[in-house]
């Protein structure tokens, strides 16, 4: 595991994969509380992707960091099932 880790913070930025990890578990929480949709949810949305213009991160890197997060988020809990 720690060398997927490893290798998804090599390729890509500290910042984008600090703001991946916050998006989705900041939509998460927001859809508990159903606030998600609307002006809670736009305004969260908005401070990540203003956050990512002042380090320089522009949303086409974003995408392919939330993407690349989410495949090791799954990949690391498919891990943790198998026996050791």
């Amino acid at each position: 595991m720690n060398t997927l880790v490893d290798a998804f913070e090599s390729a890509h930025p500290r910042m984008a994969g600090a703001m991946a990890d916050l998006l989705i578990r900041g939509n998460v929480i927001l859809e508990e509380h159903q606030l998600l949709e609307g002006t809670v949810g736009d305004a969260f949305e908005a401070f990540i992707f203003k956050v990512l213009d002042e380090h320089g991160i522009g949303k086409d890197q974003f995408a392919a960091t939330l993407i690349a997060f989410e495949r090791l988020r799954d990949t690391i809990e498919h891990l943790d099932q198998l026996p050791p």
